[in-house]
């Protein structure tokens, strides 16, 4: 038995499938990314705890002579072992090594690819069709929302699809949609453009903001940032039917058909939604770059065929 090996055995160390598995659901629950295992990086420790080590297994090092200097070189068995578990996933691709993610993000961490988000939402048993729901990235959807956030945005901009296509969920529609969702609610700092409402769930992996869609895809509207704009649930609906549309200096123009509403129709509590809205009278909240504002053509659409006037 080799030096390495006999140390792995007599420290009890966890197996390298053990700690696979353990690396692809940290990167879930971080987000889908993670910094390289250097010295004192939180991580490090985070799956140490993990697996309970002692303080023996987490300070053990490595020893290695090297002859022609007559040099002796000490290295941390358990960064050994995180490496060399990651350096595998990467190999079957289902992490992104970071030297490539830093090319993407510049930004030198571990990241997902889909087919490693697919096995570490079946190692949590968390149903796939979540995916879309979910703010941990992926290489492949970070690709999509780097393209979205960079391509330049055009002065006479089509909001609309050349022409209509079947109703197909494909790999690609799927990446595009989730990119779409991503760079939408990544613009606006996660929170809504209307009320700033900013929260998310106690697990940190689901945001309560939605992309809504300007133009929908019913009317074959485009999954572009300028199409987009993040809500929360209740004003993404309240979008979507027609209560409140956004004039060309982005402020909230409420339907008068409010006035009709029953007194205790739109109510939370003391918090009148409907009136409020109406009161309020203000703009919304926006990126901080122009680039990446709704589009006036995509508002323009909204208003005249969305938005109840009367």
């Amino acid at each position: 038995m080799s030096y390495e090996g006999k140390m792995l055995k007599d420290l009890k160390m966890p197996s390298r499938r053990e700690i696979e598995a353990a690396l692809l659901k940290s990167l879930f629950w971080h987000n889908g990314v993670i910094k390289e295992f250097g010295s004192g990086e939180e991580i490090v420790d985070e799956l140490a705890d993990d697996f309970n080590l002692n303080g023996e297994q987490r300070t053990a090092q490595l020893e290695t002579i090297y002859r022609k200097e007559n040099r002796l070189k000490k290295s941390s068995l358990w960064h050994r072992l995180l490496f060399r578990a990651a350096d595998s996933l990467a190999k079957e691709k289902l992490i992104i090594r970071p030297t490539q993610t830093f090319e993407l993000t510049n930004k030198r961490e571990w990241m997902l690819s889909e087919t490693g988000f697919n096995k570490a939402l079946h190692l949590l048993k968390i149903p796939r069709e979540l995916k879309y729901s979910l703010s941990t990235k992926s290489y492949e959807v970070q690709k999509v929302v780097k393209k979205l956030k960079e391509s330049p945005r055009p002065e006479n901009y089509n909001p609309f699809h050349s022409e209509k296509k079947l109703v197909k969920v494909t790999k690609e529609t799927s990446l595009r949609a989730r990119g779409f969702r991503q760079a939408v609610i990544e613009a606006y700092d996660f929170q809504c453009a209307v009320c700033k409402m900013k929260l998310n769930s106690p697990d940190f992996i689901l945001w309560e903001a939605e992309a809504a869609h300007i133009v929908p895809h019913n009317a074959l509207g485009k999954d572009d940032i300028w199409n987009g704009i993040s809500l929360c649930r209740l004003h993404h609906w309240a979008f979507d039917v027609g209560w409140f549309t956004l004039l060309a200096d982005y402020s909230i123009m409420i339907s008068t058909r409010f006035n009709s509403l029953p007194s205790d129709f739109g109510k939370m509590g003391n918090y009148d939604f409907i009136r409020e809205l109406a009161n309020n009278n203000s703009k919304i909240y926006l990126p901080n770059t122009g680039k990446m504002f709704p589009h006036p053509n995509s508002l323009r659409w909204h208003r005249n065929n969305i938005f109840f006037k009367e």
